[in-house]
């Protein structure tokens, strides 16, 4: 495995050479619109997609779980009930749409890689460990990961209660995770968690965006109650 490293981007665009081609990560902005299928017709949302990637896309009904859907069509499964996508084919674009969860990328060395809706709920309920035993399904032991924009510590005041119940179900030290708000409160550290649960794994993490709650290129809804979400998408170019 990969030595844990934490690094940070200029932009919210990454790319990995795998050993069956070019695997890129990409996250929208407030000015690529909104990407909730709840709120947006169809076809806006395909001609919104396709803009941004112009692929067979697929997205989730996303509940806050820990389930995994393997495309094995570009564009297969769009809409089904999950918080996981994975394939190893090129030419599908995988999207998870977000308003403040972490949207994470995991690529493998062999060119399997995942889209990983991560809330609070889903990282206690062990969608990122579901994730990496997806991706390193085909043998891959060498995994990148790619934080895009999602809320943090400065935004996200959470209960005392709350984080000693996240520390305790993933294991991680409390002290570890718990963060201070802009106003001086007890916050959650979702980056944080999102990095100490994959460094377990040995896994190293990229991350771009910045804070979705203070930054205005995002939208957030506990911050703003914006209803409107931006999209983090990953897709395979053949060598």
């Amino acid at each position: 495995m990969t030595t844990s490293t934490s690094r940070r981007s200029s932009s919210s665009a990454w790319a990995r050479v795998t050993r069956s081609g070019t695997v890129h990560v990409r996250s929208s902005t407030r000015d690529h619109g909104d990407f909730n299928p709840d709120r947006v017709s169809a076809h806006e949302l395909e001609q919104r997609r396709r803009q941004l990637v112009d692929l067979p896309w697929t997205m989730l009904d996303e509940v806050h779980g820990s389930h995994a859907v393997v495309v094995d069509t570009p564009g297969a499964g769009d809409g089904a009930v999950g918080d996981v996508l994975v394939t190893d084919l090129a030419g599908a674009a995988l999207g998870v749409w977000v308003g403040d969860c972490a949207p994470v990328a995991i690529v493998g060395e062999h060119g399997r890689f995942a889209m990983v809706h991560a809330g609070w709920r889903g990282l206690t309920a062990g969608v990122l460990e579901v994730a990496c035993d997806a991706v390193g399904a085909d043998g891959s032991a060498d995994l990148t990961a790619y934080l895009g924009p999602c809320i943090d510590q400065c935004c996200y005041e959470f209960g005392d209660d709350d984080l000693g119940a996240v520390a305790t179900t993933l294991g991680l030290p409390l002290a570890a995770i718990t963060g201070t708000t802009s106003w001086g409160t007890t916050a959650l550290d979702v980056p944080t968690v999102v990095q100490l649960v994959l460094a377990r794994r040995g896994i190293g993490v990229d991350r771009a965006g910045g804070c979705t709650g203070c930054g205005g290129r995002h939208f957030s809804h506990r911050v703003r109650v914006d209803p409107e979400r931006h999209v983090m998408v990953a897709w395979k170019q053949d060598p």
